[in-house]
């Protein structure tokens, strides 16, 4: 099998890194190529193994996977690149937040296999919720799936359009809540605590809160009771976090980034 990466930035570099740390593929069968990101790649060829091009030819020659993995806006300079090169056997995979499918063979000019997925950078430690969508014409799709499972779990959305929350969801999740944890170590630090006890303390806490999701059959709402005692220090935490109205706050959040998610791709498709 050959993979080849068109862009190697975080969610990219994710992605061919979890598929090798798994042995899902070996890091020969991997090919880079990033024009913004040379010294980046180079590392990438030193120290995994994989390969570095930035010959089109070469790269697309034979390749049963490209990832789109550039920038949204840098897509139709990277189209022009692979368009003449593009084998009718090559699956495309775009990773490009808000680039619809049609906008993708528009582009590339192309009736190839089209899918779009949406990881995030989870996929470093294998532990990815990804978001896919397949065009009609897709073929085994199974084995796409087994691909992504190699840098987390999997998703798959019947409607296009569902990317939108699921970019909300899982793609812009984890910034969120690296925000709340951010906050959460300021607050121990008004508390008093120095800014490495702060740390320290709060990321013990977001590991041991993990766990105990993880070992858990129960849900949060249960978690939670079981460590809320009645007229109790966390009913009154919790007291205080319902009066900021947080569910409200973290509903906005999603919507917030569930319609840029839209507009990016109206944008994308009034070009």
């Amino acid at each position: 099998m050959k993979i080849v990466f068109y862009g190697a930035g975080n969610m990219a570099s994710a992605i061919f890194i979890g598929m090798i740390e798994n042995r899902v593929v070996k890091p020969e069968q991997i090919y880079l190529t990033s024009r913004s990101q040379k010294e980046k790649i180079m590392f990438f060829r030193e120290n995994l193994g994989v390969n570095v091009s930035y010959d089109d030819t070469e790269l697309l020659d034979g390749a049963d996977y490209v990832i789109l993995a550039s920038k949204p806006q840098s897509f139709p300079d990277v189209a022009k690149r692979i368009r003449p090169h593009l084998e009718e056997k090559t699956k495309i995979v775009s990773v490009m937040a808000g680039t619809q499918i049609k906008t993708i063979r528009r582009e590339l000019k192309t009736e190839n296999p089209i899918a779009r997925i949406m990881p995030n950078t989870n996929a470093m430690v294998q532990h990815s919720v990804s978001g896919i969508t397949y065009s009609e014409n897709f073929p085994n799709k199974d084995e796409l799936v087994e691909l992504m499972k190699s840098f987390g779990t999997t998703v798959v959305v019947e409607e296009e359009d569902e990317m939108h929350n699921i970019t909300a969801a899982t793609g812009s999740g984890s910034a969120f809540l690296y925000y709340i944890y951010e906050k959460y170590a300021e607050s121990l630090m008004d508390l008093g605590f120095s800014e490495e006890e702060a740390m320290f303390l709060t990321t013990n806490l977001v590991i041991g809160a993990g766990k105990m999701v993880e070992d858990s059959e129960l849900p949060f709402s249960q978690l939670r009771k079981n460590i809320t005692s009645k007229r109790g220090t966390t009913e009154a935490g919790l007291e205080a976090l319902d009066g900021e109205g947080i569910k409200e706050i973290l509903s906005r959040t999603l919507y917030a980034a569930a319609s840029r998610s839209q507009e990016l791709s109206k944008d994308d498709a009034d070009e």
